[in-house]
This record gives C-alpha cells, sequence and structure tokens, in this order.
C-alpha cells in the first residue's frame, strides 16, 4: 500500500487521513510542523519553567 502524498493534501484530506491513520507520523509531522503557521503562539520547553509558571498557564488555559 502506497501513501499519499501530504504536502499535495488540502489541511481537511490531511486532517480526515489522520482521523483514519491516527499512527502515521509522517502525516501528523506534515500537519503540525509542515504547516504549523509562522504567526502561532510559542512557549518555552516546560523544563525551564517553574511549577508555579506551569500551573499558571494550566489554570488559565482550563478557565477559557
Amino acid at each position: 500500500m502506497t501513501k499519499p502524498n501530504f504536502t499535495q493534501m488540502t489541511r481537511k484530506e490531511l486532517k480526515t487521513y489522520i482521523r483514519q491513520n491516527p499512527t502515521d507520523d509522517e502525516a501528523i509531522r506534515e500537519l503540525f510542523v509542515n504547516r504549523r503557521s509562522p504567526n502561532a503562539k510559542k512557549y518555552p520547553y516546560p523544563h525551564s519553567m517553574s511549577k508555579e509558571e506551569l500551573d499558571n498557564i494550566f489554570r488559565s488555559k482550563s478557565q477559557n
């Protein structure tokens, strides 16, 4: 079985494919890494953050 060309799929087609093939790392990488918006908000890797900082982030997200 050959894999589809993920770079030529629309975002909607790619999401549908991932729902049907949730363990396909190549498709997931195409959607979440290669097509990521350059304006997306970036968060630092949590190892450099204190527990209190992480708690504040999760608390604010759970209240929205």
